[in-house]
């Protein structure tokens, strides 16, 4: 999403410059590598969150699958959204490249594609960020039917 006072990465960029100067390489560098820690940091969370609700289905998924065709399907989409999550953070915000590898000759340049970089990687997570949220959802639709439920058979001896 992007608001109407959002700078563009190019005016982002002269701001920055304009802050730190013309031949602050390496104080520029140590800003954008705390927004990357930031963004690895809540990747971290985002991958915890997966791993939570894979290991829960894990012990309760047969129980919540078991109760009906829909909570069945619920279940398996949830999952399957969250492991998808989960892949697109560890792809795109996980993925390295270090800043010391940005292409640029000058600092301007090198800042536009770092910053760039950086966006790039804070709109996978969003999107990583929607999908984990939209499985939860599926997740939790399905132990709601369980609940309202109680008493529904689980799965038939074999």
């Amino acid at each position: 999403m992007i608001y109407s006072d959002q700078l563009t990465s190019e005016a982002e960029a002269d701001r920055i410059i304009q802050e730190f100067g013309e031949s602050s390489y390496l104080p520029i560098m140590e800003m954008l590598e705390r927004h990357f820690l930031v963004l690895h940091n809540r990747a971290q969370v985002l991958l915890t969150l997966c791993g939570i609700i894979v290991s829960t289905t894990g012990f309760s998924g047969r129980n919540i699958a078991g109760t009906s065709t829909p909570a069945q399907v619920l279940v398996i989409s949830g999952v399957l959204l969250v492991m998808i999550a989960a892949a697109t953070v560890c792809w795109g915000v996980l993925h390295l490249r270090w800043l010391t590898m940005q292409p640029g000759q000058q600092l301007k340049d090198w800042l536009l594609v770092s910053l760039k970089y950086r966006d790039f990687k804070t709109r996978v997570y969003r999107i990583a960020l929607f999908i984990m949220l939209i499985g939860l959802a599926a997740y939790v639709m399905a132990i709601i039917i369980m609940l309202l439920d109680p008493n529904a058979p689980h799965y038939p001896p074999r």
